[in-house]
């Protein structure tokens, strides 16, 4: 038998809890948004590093995206994205660092979603923890690939708009 922490066992099984509970709000959220189609405003994090940018995958959702998610009351863009980098990805980031780049509004989710991207180039890729909860993967990838990959209407706008600026 092969020793495990407890803290480790623990979270093994905890994971897929947490999980279920994920997609289940996601899955209640999206059927309020349906019905009530609010306006929302949230922000997404480009972090970039010799060319590659971050994306992850939510537990919740089929597309990637980018660390990011809604305001809280008072905040502004780059404090917003320096929290949503740093409950996601456990990045550690100055909101002055992340410079506001691209705004655009998406309804993929049945909601008018007002979205601010910040953004930051970093001369050493980040040490990433994900929780294997809200965030199940995360990795740096370069602009091309990305473009290719499955993502969200959202991060794909804001992708095509970093490769005419980043050249």
């Amino acid at each position: 038998m092969t020793d495990v922490p407890h803290g480790e066992g623990l979270s093994r099984l905890l994971d897929p809890l947490a999980r279920t509970a994920y997609r289940s709000a996601y899955a209640l959220a999206r059927v309020y948004w349906f019905v009530r189609r609010p306006q929302t405003r949230g922000v997404f994090v480009g972090v970039w590093h010799a060319g590659r940018v971050l994306l992850l995958q939510n537990s919740y959702k089929h597309k990637l995206s980018m660390p990011g998610g809604g305001y809280h009351r008072g905040e502004s863009a780059p404090e917003c994205g320096a929290r949503e980098l740093r409950e996601e990805v456990g990045v550690h980031m100055a909101p002055a660092v992340l410079r506001t780049v691209f705004e655009t509004v998406g309804s993929e989710e049945n909601k008018d979603d007002h979205v601010t991207f910040v953004e930051v180039d970093v001369d050493a890729e980040p040490v990433l923890t994900i929780d294997r909860r809200e965030v199940t993967w995360a990795a740096f990838i370069d602009l091309d690939t990305a473009l290719r990959l499955n993502l969200s209407s959202l991060v794909r706008a804001y992708l095509e708009d970093a490769k005419h600026r980043r050249g």
